[in-house]
C-alpha cells in the first residue's frame, strides 16, 4: 500500500475538522477531512513551539504555533526520537514536524486532533516562510475548487476533474459538502490574504510580521497563566460535578466575555476541556 502524502494546512482549517473516517481493517489509514475537503491521513507542518508538557510518564504533549492557531503534538514510547526532541529543544523555537493525525472523541459532540510525529527537526524562520508560502499556494487551490463544487447544483468528482483538479482535491471536496452544512469559503480566503501579506517585504518593514520566536514566548507565558486560573475555577465551581457554569465563570474570573470565550474554546481545542451540558465546562 503506498505511503499517504503528508498535507500541508493551516492549523485555523485542521483544528475546525469534525469529520473523521476511522480505518475500518488494521493498517488501514484513518482520515480527518477538513472543511475545504484536505483529507488528511499525514500532516507536515512549520511552525514555533511554545509549549511542551509531560502528560504522562511515557508521553509529551507540544503545541507548535503557526499565525491561525496551533497544532498540537503528542509523542510516546513509540516515538522516542522525536520524544527526545521535543523534551530538549529550548522553547521557544522554530520545529518542523511530520506525523500521523490521532483524533480522540469522548463522546459524539466532541473530536479532538492531534499529531502524532514520525519525524521533529528544529529549523530556521526562512524554512518557516517558506512553509507558509507553499501552504498558502495549497489553500488557494482547495478554495478554488470548493468554489467551483459549490456553483454546481450536484457537485461530481468526474467534473472537478474535468475543470483540472486532481482525484485527490476532487474526492475531499465532495466529502466535505457531504458532510458540512455550510462552509464559510470566504473565510478561509481572508486567512489566504493575511498569510501572504505577511510574507511582503513591505509589511515586515512596517512591523506586520509574522509570529515570531520571541512575541510567541511572550504571548504563551500569559495565556499559560490565564488558562491555569480558568482550570482551577472550572474545578472550583464544579460543586454539583455537572460542571462550572459559565455565568459563574465570567463573574469569578473578573474577564469579559470574549476573552472568556477565546481561552475556554483553547482549552477544549487542547483537551483539557469538555462541555457535558450547554454552558456548563469540567476537565477532562
Amino acid at each position: 500500500m503506498p505511503r499517504e502524502p503528508a498535507w500541508r494546512v493551516f492549523s485555523s482549517e485542521f483544528n475546525a475538522s469534525k469529520y473523521y473516517i476511522k480505518a475500518k481493517e488494521p493498517k488501514m489509514p484513518s482520515y480527518i477531512v477538513t472543511p475545504l475537503g484536505a483529507k488528511i491521513s499525514r500532516i507536515f507542518v512549520v511552525g514555533v513551539l511554545t509549549e511542551v508538557r509531560l502528560l504522562t510518564d511515557e508521553v509529551v504533549k507540544a503545541r507548535v504555533a503557526d499565525h491561525t492557531g496551533a497544532f498540537y503534538v503528542l509523542a510516546g514510547r513509540f516515538n522516542p526520537d522525536s520524544r527526545q526532541i521535543l523534551e530538549t529543544v529550548k522553547v521557544p523555537q522554530f520545529l518542523a514536524v511530520v506525523g500521523k493525525i490521532n483524533v480522540y472523541k469522548p463522546n459524539e459532540e466532541l473530536m479532538y486532533i492531534s499529531i502524532v510525529p514520525e519525524k521533529v527537526k528544529v529549523v530556521s524562520e526562512i524554512l518557516r516562510d517558506y512553509w507558509v508560502f507553499d501552504t498558502a499556494r495549497r489553500l488557494k487551490i482547495r478554495i478554488d475548487a470548493m468554489n467551483e463544487a459549490l456553483k454546481m447544483d450536484e457537485p461530481t468528482l468526474q467534473a472537478l476533474m474535468d475543470l483540472g483538479f486532481s482525484r485527490r482535491i476532487a474526492e475531499g471536496v465532495i466529502d466535505a459538502i457531504k458532510f458540512y452544512e455550510k462552509i464559510n469559503v470566504a473565510k478561509y480566503m481572508e486567512m489566504l490574504k493575511d498569510s501572504l501579506k505577511h510574507l511582503l517585504p513591505e509589511y515586515k518593514a512596517m512591523g506586520y510580521e509574522l509570529p515570531g520566536v520571541e512575541e510567541e514566548e511572550e504571548e504563551e507565558i500569559e495565556s499559560t497563566e490565564m488558562e491555569e486560573k480558568i482550570l482551577k475555577l472550572i474545578d472550583e465551581l464544579n460543586d454539583d460535578n455537572k460542571g462550572a457554569s459559565y455565568e459563574k465563570l465570567l463573574e469569578k474570573s473578573g474577564l469579559d466575555a470574549e476573552k472568556l470565550d477565546e481561552i475556554l474554546l483553547n482549552l477544549q481545542e487542547k483537551g483539557e476541556i469538555y462541555e457535558p451540558l450547554l454552558g456548563r465546562f469540567k476537565r477532562i
